[in-house]
């Protein structure tokens, strides 16, 4: 069952009266805090009891708020208060206006009602802002130089350590194990020969011949290089040209 409609009138018994001033109070400034929340209004509320006690409740200031509705309530005041914001409101716009116009001129329009002097002013402004750029252009690049500088640096030295490092660990290694090249052993950049049909079975191949171990394509740039080192070419020669001259010699011998 619903509530019933309660008769709005003075209720006489006293306790009774008291109970319902508390609930409907507070239920009344819980209603006004909730307005002043939702819909961002400034509220103030005052209450006093049949027994002369204070009741109030306020969004932002008491003082405030009652200064304002003083305000509104009087026509001069509200008078006064509105010619001034319209002032306010006339130098605003003059002020956005002049803006607008000065950086038109800076920009290079709306110069036709210019005069010389205002044009002589401008043209300082101008040199004054490009001066003022080119400084802040300049300071940022030796600032960009300057940390390209440090970690180029701190990059070298990294590098420095690996290396340190790396020549320790080789010292840790068995000469059996270290990275060892044979003399013989040359990456040169040598160039392929086209074809090998000229070469029969008769032709001798001396020492300095090179053996070309790649791709068949003919156009790469880069091969395999195998030939004995120059000395022991050279040694190899001195050793059979003394071959040949020991067995001249004994078959000169036996001839005798």
């Amino acid at each position: 069952m619903g509530r019933g409609k309660i008769e709005i009138k003075k209720i006489e018994n006293v306790s009774t009266r008291q109970v319902t001033f508390s609930k409907r109070r507070a239920g009344l400034l819980k209603k006004a805090h909730e307005l002043s929340v939702l819909c961002d209004a400034e509220i103030g509320i005052i209450v006093f009891s049949n027994t002369g006690r204070l009741y109030e409740f306020c969004s932002s200031s008491m003082r405030g708020i009652i200064d304002r509705y003083n305000r509104a309530t009087d026509p001069s005041t509200s008078q006064v208060e509105m010619s001034q914001e319209q002032a306010e409101i006339e130098l605003l716009r003059n002020e956005v206006t002049r803006l607008r116009n000065e950086n038109a001129h800076l920009m290079g329009n709306n110069l036709g009602g210019a005069s010389i002097q205002q044009l002589h002013h401008l043209e300082q402004q101008l040199s004054d802002g490009l001066i003022s750029i080119k400084e802040k252009k300049d300071a940022m690049l030796f600032e960009e130089i300057e940390r390209s500088n440090r970690k180029e640096r701190e990059l070298d030295y990294e590098n420095g350590v690996l290396r340190g490092e790396i020549e320790k660990l080789k010292h840790f290694l068995p000469l059996s194990q270290q990275p060892y090249q044979p003399s013989f052993l040359e990456y040169t950049r040598a160039a392929v020969p086209s074809s090998s049909a000229g070469l029969s079975k008769n032709d001798r191949v001396s020492p300095d011949t090179v053996c070309y171990y790649g791709s068949d394509n003919a156009d790469s740039d880069t091969a395999l290089q195998l030939r004995l080192p120059c000395g022991d070419h050279s040694r190899k020669k001195e050793v059979t040209k003394r071959e040949s001259n020991s067995s001249t010699c004994g078959s000169d011998d036996m001839e005798h």
